[in-house]
């Protein structure tokens, strides 16, 4: 891994670029002469390669000064803007961060995530609303919120919103239950079934109610609730059948403990975003908890896909 270039030694090195004269450079730099010149002599020994050509009248740009000249205005315009965003959350302090999410979004991509982020500001104070995406969606547009992570039905929701994964539901079942024995799901008779399902006031529940319908079957819930955790749980005591994406399972279907079958012949896929309110940017922090989030989500879902 190379070192990273000195900012300090890329500013003098553009100035000179730009006058063509270390002696002017200096005077613009307020610098003496002697400390520029060593500043471009460490900078080419880094670089390993020269930068000028030089004699005894005047300086020019070689092939590799010229390629770097075309990068240093805008490596320098990095520079600052990190360290306008680093400044602005220097006095963070006490702040809160209000994330709003889902019951699978706080139980499996929040806390990771959060992990990471309070390693870079422990004294951000973080506040977490769970709820359906319907409600997220509300909490968000209400200001309730500075980012709500949540499955929705498009990831094209505007400039808003992050797009961060994409994941599939799929019938959950204990491994003594017929359709495991049988090594495969049967949706005709689903009416038979006993569907354990999340909330019906949520997304996830239209999204596999309009589904079923689709294939002329009306979903009849036979227990509701908002946790996955529970849902597991649930199916483990043979109680009933889940619906949950394959990811939210993984540990009990390679423990022998759930088995996983797809819903039809179609696949039934949710999209997951981070939206923020559309009257205000992302800041710094929730740029990173978003990136955080996003690498989460789809280390998660990717897992599933080999």
């Amino acid at each position: 891994m190379h070192d990273p270039l000195d900012a300090r030694q890329l500013l003098n090195f553009l100035e000179i670029a730009n006058v063509r004269s270390i002696r002017k450079a200096a005077k613009n730099l307020n610098l003496t002469t002697s400390a520029v010149s060593h500043s471009l002599k460490r900078l080419e020994e880094d670089l390993g390669c020269r930068l000028f050509d030089r004699d005894t009248r005047k300086i020019s740009l070689t092939y590799a000064g010229q390629r770097l000249m075309a990068h240093a205005d805008d490596l320098l315009g990095n520079l600052t803007s990190v360290r306008s965003l680093v400044s602005e959350w220097s006095e963070f302090g006490q702040k809160i961060l209000r994330i709003g999410a889902t019951s699978a979004a706080c139980q499996y991509i929040i806390p990771v995530a959060l992990r990471e982020l309070k390693e870079s500001f422990p004294n951000v104070n973080i506040q977490i609303t769970q709820g359906t995406s319907y409600q997220m969606v509300n909490a968000v547009e209400e200001n309730k919120v500075d980012i709500a992570i949540y499955p929705s039905r498009s990831l094209a929701l505007g400039n808003n919103s992050v797009p961060i994964g994409t994941d599939t539901l799929q019938f959950i079942v204990n491994p003594l239950h017929p359709w495991a024995q049988a090594g495969k799901s049967d949706l005709s008779k689903i009416n038979v079934e006993r569907v354990i399902v999340p909330d019906s006031q949520g997304y996830t529940y239209d999204l596999v109610d309009e589904y079923f319908r689709n294939y002329n079957t009306t979903l009849t819930p036979f227990i509701e609730i908002s946790n996955e955790e529970v849902i597991k749980k649930l199916v483990e005591l043979n109680i009933g059948i889940g619906i949950l994406p394959k990811w939210v399972v993984k540990k009990e279907e390679k423990a022998g403990t759930l088995r996983t079958f797809p819903l039809g012949r179609r696949q039934l896929k949710r999209h997951w975003i981070v939206a923020h309110p559309k009257n205000k940017e992302l800041n710094f922090v929730e740029s990173i908890f978003t990136g955080l989030a996003k690498s989460v989500a789809q280390s998660l879902f990717i897992d599933m896909l080999h």
